[in-house]
């Protein structure tokens, strides 16, 4: 068992990531999702580790899409 299952992480980036069209976003998060269960069901992570992992994949795509906003913002107010 381990921390912030690394395939639910790449799979969330994914779904946070701005899917091209709103289809390929549920797909992308079904297939999240589908991951997930599979290896709770599996005993290979505990749902926690999982949870974490997709707030973590989310979380770290929102960030690389926001931060260069933030960043052209923060500089136009020097």
């Amino acid at each position: 068992m381990g921390f912030a299952l690394g395939a639910t992480r790449a799979a969330g980036g994914g779904v946070g990531g701005r899917a091209p069209s709103p289809r390929a976003g549920v797909a992308c998060a079904a297939l999240a999702s589908m991951v997930a269960v599979e290896r709770v069901h599996s005993g290979a992570h505990y749902p926690t580790d999982v949870a974490a992992g997709a707030v973590i994949g989310l979380g770290s795509a929102s960030l690389v899409h926001y931060a260069p906003r933030l960043l052209l913002h923060k500089i136009k107010m020097l």
